[in-house]
């Protein structure tokens, strides 16, 4: 499947929201969203969670499932999968996802768009959160004596 693009990725079947019923939204991103991949890309998906029937369905490793789950829908290495919990990334994150993502799956029609709403920064305000970071480690080396 790590031939398909977008188009084809969004026309797939729903029968994944079975294998994974707490899933509210599914979203590609990174160089494959954008289009700008290379032989050895990695798969980066983004996922929100009804985290009340998540909480209920999951218990132990099988938290580390979903892995499993998107490998054997997609047909891709589960090495290949990188994927960021919505529900608990930063704001970066977050941001990156709104702005490059491709909605694959959503619950409910306009999930994605109210999470865009919420997530996409502005200039201003990724700036301020650039500087905070490389200040923050700054002083952790520091600290280190690095």
């Amino acid at each position: 499947m790590s031939n398909l693009d977008i188009n084809q990725l969004q026309n797939l079947p729903n029968r994944l929201v079975q294998k994974i019923p707490y899933l509210k939204m599914l979203i590609l991103f990174g160089s494959r969203a954008r289009g700008d991949t290379h032989p050895n890309s990695d798969w980066d998906f983004a996922a929100l969670y009804d985290d009340k029937l998540r909480n209920h369905n999951l218990k132990g490793f099988k938290w580390f499932e979903i892995y499993g789950v998107l490998a054997d829908y997609f047909e891709i290495s589960d090495e290949k999968i990188d994927l960021v919990d919505l529900n608990r990334c930063s704001p970066l994150i977050a941001h990156y996802v709104a702005r490059d993502g491709q909605l694959l799956y959503e619950q409910e029609p306009g999930l994605f768009e109210e999470f865009k709403q919420k997530a996409l920064m502005n200039d201003e305000q990724l700036d301020y959160i650039q500087k905070s970071l490389r200040q923050k480690l700054e002083n952790f080396l520091e600290v280190r004596g690095v």
